[in-house]
């Protein structure tokens, strides 16, 4: 008993583990359309470790184990089938959400607990001294997965009007960045021109005035002229 207790802990170990490896490649931009082709290769990587395990312990088939049994490959075959179960199941509902948009993704994530829930209490009525019988259900459970992936169309429109937004997003702030840029230029040549039409106005700029000298040199020439005349 202490056993099955290490290995069910060291299945839903590799179950988080193998989500978190397989949610940083989902993400990576070549792989963003690639759902299908992730969750067929994580089912079929768990169903042969189950076909693995099958093989360890007795089946409704056999009454002896094919393989060698021992406690290093039951765990090894239930640890990588938690690894590959848990690394479709993020996947799983990610595809789902982008097959159900535009519908919230709550409610695509809803009605798969919900089918999550009801498979898991119908093994708990099985499972009772029918171990034989879960493990093979098991197997037939991921086998129809696998086959219901590969007849499913799987569509990113989620995905495609996310990132029609986040382009438009970014058109729009470069458009504004520039319209900043363009009003603060013509601020500051507007501000440099009237520095240059009002700068004669002010200090030593206003002695050398056009207007300023002719001014000047007309009242010089009206004044030798009054002097030059004669009062008899």
């Amino acid at each position: 008993m202490i056993a099955l207790g290490w290995f069910g802990f060291g299945s839903t170990l590799a179950g988080i583990l193998g989500a978190l490896f397989i949610s940083y490649f989902a993400d990576k931009p070549s792989f963003q359309h690639s759902l299908k082709t992730l969750i067929m290769v994580s089912l079929i990587a768990c169903v042969i470790s189950i076909v693995w395990f099958e093989l360890c312990v007795h089946s409704i088939f056999y009454d002896r184990h094919i393989l060698s049994s021992s406690v290093l490959t039951i765990g090894l075959s239930t640890g990588l089938a938690g690894l590959f179960s848990g690394a479709a199941s993020p996947l799983i509902y990610e595809a789902l959400a982008e097959i159900m948009y535009p519908l919230p993704e709550s409610l695509s994530a809803s009605i798969l607990v919900q089918w999550i829930n009801v498979v898991t209490l119908v093994f708990l009525f099985v499972a009772p001294n029918r171990d034989k019988l879960v493990n093979f259900l098991v197997l037939a459970v991921m086998v129809a997965c696998i086959i219901l992936v590969l007849i499913t169309r799987f569509t990113y429109r989620r995905r495609d009007e996310d990132e029609r937004k986040r382009i438009e997003k970014e058109r729009n702030q470069a458009i504004g960045d520039n319209n900043l840029n363009e009003a603060t230029n013509n601020y500051n040549f507007d501000r440099s021109l009237n520095n240059v039409i009002n700068g004669p106005q002010y200090g030593t700029f206003a002695e050398t005035r056009p207007e300023a000298r002719l001014e000047d040199r007309t009242s010089s020439e009206d004044s030798n002229n009054w002097r030059g005349v004669r009062v008899d």
